[in-house]
């Protein structure tokens, strides 16, 4: 008699035990499954956050503003002219790679930029006089600066907002 009401106390615990060691065991087995995505997107989204954050920094160095004062002057207006171009070029084959991470439009934007600031400068050296120096090349794009011809309006601003949108379109 004492051994069935044992029973009776104990086959329930071991039902209640196996029911909560399947269910322990389910949970577990489901946070196995989502850990490695969970750490690729978290992962890839700091990529993203860093190639954002990188062509940011390629926007603000090739504004010609920014760039005439850390180009070193140059003997000659065509030579001056190279480096303020080979320098957008270089700064852009650079950060080239950071495309993957960023939107397909916003990256049109970028590129779009990078080529209305090179034309921007050639413009600004057809502007001045044959025999001008590259000193009056970098004060006509201080000028042209001022006046708001410099081609970046919404490059820096698709940026900012494809990071506040949370990288629409992901």
């Amino acid at each position: 008699m004492e051994i069935i009401r044992m029973l009776l106390y104990l086959v329930p615990m071991l039902f209640l035990g196996a029911i909560f060691y399947l269910l322990i065991d389910k949970y577990f087995s489901a946070q196995k499954l989502q850990t490695p995505q969970n750490v690729k997107n978290n992962e890839i989204t700091s990529h993203r956050l860093q190639a954002y954050e990188r062509m940011a920094l390629f926007l603000e160095r090739i504004r010609p503003t920014n760039l005439v004062r850390r180009i070193e002057l140059s003997n000659s207006l065509e030579e001056y002219e190279y480096a303020l171009v080979h320098s957008i070029q270089e700064e852009y084959d650079h950060n080239l790679s950071q495309q993957i991470y960023i939107l397909p439009d916003t990256w049109k934007i970028i590129f779009s930029t990078k080529n209305a600031t090179q034309n921007f400068i050639k413009q600004c050296k057809d502007t001045l006089k044959p025999n001008a120096s590259a000193e009056d090349l970098q004060t006509m794009i201080l000028k042209k600066s001022v006046e708001g011809s410099e081609p970046f309006s919404g490059a820096l601003l698709q940026l900012q907002s494809d990071v506040q949108s949370g990288f629409r379109d992901l």
